[in-house]
C-alpha cells in the first residue's frame, strides 16, 4: 500500500506486508498473529468471495476482526528513515542520513570499506534492537486484542446471566403467586368450616338429641354430606391408569422450573456463543462425553450401525442368544456405560420418526416380556406415538405440548441431584423434568419404535456434540 520503495535486507520480514510486499501502512494484527496493511486485508477479504481468513495460515477471522498495531506503526515510521530514500532526504537536512544509509547497506549484506564505514557489528546490534522492539510491539498489540475479545466475552456472559436471573425471578414470582392463591383459598374454606361448626355448636344447648338429628334431611344412602371441606395444598399422587395430565410450555410445577434452570446451563450458554466464538476454541463442559449403544442388550430385531451410534427396528428377528441382558419383547437397547455419579448430557436425532422412546432406566429393569415404563419400575422416559402424541411416562403420564415437535432430543442426567430433564436440542427449550432418587446405577435407554412395514425405518442417531 505504500508509495516508497519496498524494504530491503533483513528488516523486510518485520516491516513488509505479505500482500503488497511493501512497507506496512496502518498495520493491523489478525487473531492468528499475522500483520497486514489495513487496506490490503480489507481489499483481500472483499475480492475473494469466501469467508474472511488469514491469507497466510487460512485461519478463519469471524466478523472480519483485527486489532490496530499502533506501536508497530510508530516503529515503522522511524525505520523508514533507514531506507536509501529516507537516508537521502536525511542527508539534505544534515549528516545523519549518511550514517542511516550505511546501516541499511550493512543490513542488506553489502561489503563496506573506508575509514568512516560502520561495522557490521554496530549495524547488527542496532537492527537487533529494532527487531526486539518490533516483537515487543506485536506482543503488546496481541495483548490488547486478547483483552478486547475476552472483554466482549465477559460482557456477553454477564448479559446472559442477567437474562437467566430475570427469567428465574419471573418463574419464582409466578410460583409464589400460585401458592398465595392456594393459601387464600384454603383460609377461606377453613373459615367457612369454622363458621359451620360454630353454628352447629350453638344449636346443641337448645335442642334435644332427636330434634337436632331431624333438623336436616339425611342425604341419600351411600352419599356423603356435601360440606365445603378445604382442599389440601399438596394433592395425593394419582394412581397409574388415570387420564394423562396435559403439560404445556408454561407448566408451573416446581419440578419443571427445576428443569429449566438446573439443566445443562453451561452447554446451553456455550451453544449460544457459537454466533461469535470460534468453535474450535470453545470450551467443552465436562459432562459431554459421547454415548454409544451396547449391542449385548439390543432386541434381536434391532439393527445397529458399526460405530454403535444409530439404531432402527428391522423386519427380521436375528438368531441371537437370549441372555439376561437382552430385551426380548420391547425393541430397545441400552447405552454402553452405566452412570452412578455426576452429570451427563447427550442428544439424539429423532427426525420425523412417528414413534420412539428415549430416557434413562435403572440397571435392574425388566428386559423380558411386556414392559410398563414408569418411574416406579425404574423408567424415566419420554415417548412419541402416532407422529403426534408426545408424552412423559410419569405417574400419571403427562402429555407434552411443545410449539413444534422436536427433531433432536437432549437428555440431561444429574445423578446426585435426582434429575432427568428433556430438551428440544435445537433451541434448548425445556420439555419435561423427572425428579427421582436413584437407588442404583442407570443407563441411557433407546427405543426406535416398531418397523411398521417400513413406515418407521429411520434410525435414531446419537449425535456428536458440537
Amino acid at each position: 500500500m505504500a508509495s516508497s520503495a519496498p524494504p530491503l535486507g533483513s528488516l523486510s520480514e518485520e516491516f513488509s506486508c505479505p500482500v503488497c510486499l511493501d512497507w506496512l501502512q496502518d498495520p493491523v494484527t489478525l487473531p492468528c498473529g499475522h500483520v497486514y496493511c489495513r487496506g490490503c486485508i480489507e481489499a483481500t477479504w472483499g475480492t475473494l468471495g469466501v469467508p474472511p481468513a488469514c491469507p497466510e495460515c487460512r485461519e478463519p477471522c469471524p466478523d472480519r476482526r483485527y486489532a490496530p498495531c499502533r506501536r508497530l506503526k510508530k516503529l515503522i515510521n522511524q525505520a523508514r528513515g533507514l531506507s536509501p530514500g529516507g537516508a537521502e532526504e536525511g542527508a539534505r537536512s544534515g549528516g545523519r542520513g549518511q550514517e542511516h544509509s550505511e546501516l541499511w547497506r550493512v543490513a542488506a549484506g553489502e561489503k563496506m570499506s573506508g575509514p568512516c564505514s560502520i561495522s557490521s557489528r554496530d549495524a547488527s546490534g542496532y537492527l537487533g534492537g529494532v527487531r526486539a522492539a518490533v516483537f515487543q510491539a506485536t506482543v503488546l498489540s496481541l495483548e490488547d486484542h486478547v483483552s478486547t475479545e475476552f472483554g466482549k466475552l465477559r460482557g456477553w456472559l454477564a448479559a446472559r446471566e442477567e437474562e437467566w436471573q430475570e427469567r428465574l425471578g419471573r418463574a419464582g414470582s409466578a410460583q409464589l403467586r400460585a401458592m398465595q392463591r392456594n393459601l387464600q383459598e384454603l383460609a377461606g374454606k377453613c373459615q367457612a368450616a369454622q363458621e359451620m361448626l360454630t353454628e352447629a355448636q350453638a344449636h346443641l344447648p337448645s335442642q334435644n338429641t332427636m330434634e337436632f338429628l331431624t333438623v336436616s334431611p339425611a342425604p341419600p344412602s351411600g352419599e356423603r354430606p356435601r360440606l365445603p371441606f378445604p382442599t389440601p395444598l399438596i394433592q395425593p399422587v394419582p394412581r397409574h391408569g388415570q387420564p394423562a395430565t396435559p403439560c404445556g410450555p408454561n407448566t408451573g410445577s416446581l419440578s419443571q422450573t427445576l428443569g429449566q434452570f438446573k439443566g445443562p446451563v453451561q452447554y446451553t450458554a456455550w451453544k449460544d456463543m457459537k454466533s461469535f466464538l470460534n468453535i474450535g476454541l470453545a470450551p467443552m463442559p465436562q459432562y459431554l462425553p459421547r454415548v454409544t449403544l451396547d449391542p449385548a442388550t439390543a432386541h434381536p430385531c434391532l439393527v445397529l450401525s458399526e460405530d454403535r451410534t444409530r439404531v432402527r427396528d428391522g423386519p427380521l428377528r436375528r438368531p441371537l442368544p437370549d441372555t439376561p441382558a437382552r430385551f426380548d419383547f420391547c425393541v430397545a437397547v441400552l447405552g454402553a456405560g452405566a452412570f452412578a455419579a455426576g452429570r451427563r448430557y447427550w442428544e439424539v436425532e429423532v427426525g420425523e420418526k412417528p414413534a420412539w422412546t428415549l430416557g434413562v432406566v435403572h440397571a435392574s429393569v425388566s428386559r423380558k416380556g411386556k414392559i410398563h415404563a414408569c418411574p416406579g419400575k425404574g423408567f424415566w422416559v419420554v415417548r412419541l406415538r402416532g407422529g403426534a402424541e408426545l408424552m412423559a411416562k410419569d405417574t400419571p403420564p403427562v402429555v407434552l405440548r411443545p410449539q413444534a415437535l422436536p427433531h433432536r432430543i437432549g437428555v440431561y442426567l444429574d445423578y446426585e441431584g435426582g434429575q432427568v430433564s428433556f430438551y428440544d436440542a435445537r433451541g434448548m427449550s425445556h420439555l419435561y423434568t423427572f425428579s427421582a432418587r436413584f437407588a442404583e446405577s442407570v443407563y441411557p435407554y433407546f427405543c426406535p419404535g416398531l418397523y411398521d412395514s417400513g413406515g418407521n425405518a429411520t434410525p435414531l442417531k446419537i449425535c456428536p456434540l458440537p
